[in-house]
């Protein structure tokens, strides 16, 4: 079996990683769409072959849908707080293994590229959002659903 370049995971896993970094759940949930859809022989029999079901892409999709809802309410904690800001490494984590394995990588290398990526995009996506709502006559909730639609945009591309 030919094995993928080094490129085909790295990139693609630096995307989702970065919309990990901007929406906790998009990325892994596009990727469970993607692996439901199109199954890979090298997560078979993997701890993370449950990506590849059915259910579980669901399941996911309505996580990401929950949490763009309630990214727009006032009381939503800041993303750079500790527990998202630690919710969104592993997200990136688990987005990163689960990628490179499917594409015959290190499951290993996957989650550090994916945690490091995803935590640096969380305090980019912060600030920039931030930025844009104080020098912008647009509210908040506004921004916040034009970032859902650019993290679901990214995150379909990268697959």
């Amino acid at each position: 079996m030919i094995k993928p370049k080094p490129l085909k995971r790295f990139w693609p896993t630096t995307g989702l990683a970065i919309v990990s970094g901007m929406r906790t759940m998009a990325s892994i949930s596009a990727l469970s769409s993607h692996l439901a859809k199109t199954p890979s022989p090298f997560l078979t029999g993997s701890p993370l072959g449950f990506l590849q079901k059915k259910y579980v892409a669901l399941i996911l999709k309505a996580l990401a849908l929950a949490e763009m809802a309630g990214d727009k309410l006032p009381q939503t904690p800041n993303r750079i707080e500790k527990p998202g800001l630690i919710g969104r490494g592993l997200a990136g984590a688990l987005t990163g293994a689960a990628l490179y394995k499917s594409r015959n990588g290190s499951a290993i290398a996957g989650a550090l590229v994916g945690s490091t990526v995803a935590v640096a995009a969380t305090y980019g996506s912060y600030y920039l959002r931030k930025k844009v709502v104080d020098t912008s006559n647009v509210n908040d909730p506004t921004i916040g659903t034009l970032e859902d639609i650019v993290a679901l945009q990214t995150a379909n591309l990268m697959l």
